[in-house]
This record gives C-alpha cells, structure tokens and sequence, in this order.
C-alpha cells in the first residue's frame, strides 16, 4: 500500500515537469478582429470570496450619535434592547449621584455649623459628609465608564453590523454527531 501511495506521489510531482502532460487551457478568440489585443491572462476585477449580507453601518456616525446621547448609537446600529440598558444605567448613576451630592452638602453645612460650636466639630458629621462624598464620586465614576462602553460599544457593532450569524454556522463545519457517540462528564469529591 505504501508503494501505490508513493508511484501516486511521484506522478503528481512529475506531471507539470512533463510536456506531454501539460495541457493548455488557452483557446484562440473566434470573434476578436486580426488586430484586437489578447484577452488578459489574470482578472484585473477584484472577487470578494465573503460577499456583503446588506448595508453597512458607519462607525463613527454610531460613535458621534453615542457621544451626544447615550443609546443612540446603538439604536442607529438596530441593537433596540441595549438601548433601555444602557439609558436605565445612565439614569440610575446620574440620580445616584445628584442624591449623594444633595446629602454631601447637607452633612458638610453641618458640620461647617458644628465647627462654630464645637472645636474640631461634630466626628459623627464628618464621617456621614466623608461617606456621601465617596458614594458621589464612585458614581461619577460608575457613569463615566459606563458611557466610555456605550461609545465603544456603538463603535464594535457598526463594525459587526454585517457580520453574519446564521443559525447554521456550528452545524455546517463539523456535521452530524456520529451514531453512537456520547459526552461524559464526571466530578469527583
């Protein structure tokens, strides 16, 4: 058996260096006048072997419409159920903070009032304006990431807008499982 798989081999590799094997996949043009130029040997027109499913998305249209209004980029992207997601968070975080805020200048008025009649004032008072300002900050923070993601976010689905997920895809490159086959999973204490 080796041997055939060998002789094979060495036809293959042969075969182009032999001319009687050569064959010519060039025919002689029946319609072009005794002056016309010959056809061009390679395609000067570009094939794209992935061809585009439908329209595409601009990104940074997404991202300048994320920038003004959060959510807005991923509505022009057609992703409507981030949409809420994103304009909740948004709103959780801003009303978070303007509540912190609000109770970090309550407690600092306090504890401004306190210092007058107490030296070194009202600890108790310091502590709840240290905490609010902390609270205040973090959710600052928390919407400052949040709408950094929400223009990354826009940016990456414009981009994938025409990526194409079929429900075939897994299916298609490994086939039907084999008859017989199963999947075992064993924990052990």
């Amino acid at each position: 058996m080796r041997t055939a798989h060998r002789i094979f081999g060495l036809a293959l590799c042969a075969a182009p260096l032999c001319p009687a094997a050569q064959v010519s996949a060039q025919t002689v043009d029946t319609l072009a006048g005794p002056g016309a130029a010959p056809p061009p040997l390679v395609s000067t027109t570009r094939v794209d072997s992935f061809p585009r499913a439908g329209p595409t998305k601009s990104t940074s249209t997404a991202m300048l419409l994320s920038a003004i209004l959060p959510g807005a980029g991923q509505f022009y992207n057609e992703s409507y159920w981030k949409v809420p997601v994103i304009v909740g968070l948004g709103g959780y975080f801003i009303v978070e903070f303007l509540d912190n805020n609000r109770k970090y200048v309550d407690y600092s008025d306090q504890y401004e009032e306190s210092l007058e009649t107490t030296p070194g004032g009202d600890t108790q008072l310091l502590t709840y304006r240290e905490f609010y300002r902390d609270q205040r900050d973090t959710f600052g923070w928390y919407f400052l990431i949040l709408y950094a993601i929400n223009i990354l976010d826009a940016y990456i689905d414009a981009s994938l807008f025409d990526f194409d997920v079929g429900g075939d895809l897994a299916g298609a490159a490994h086939g039907p499982p084999a008859p017989g086959a199963s999947l075992t999973l064993r924990v052990r204490f």
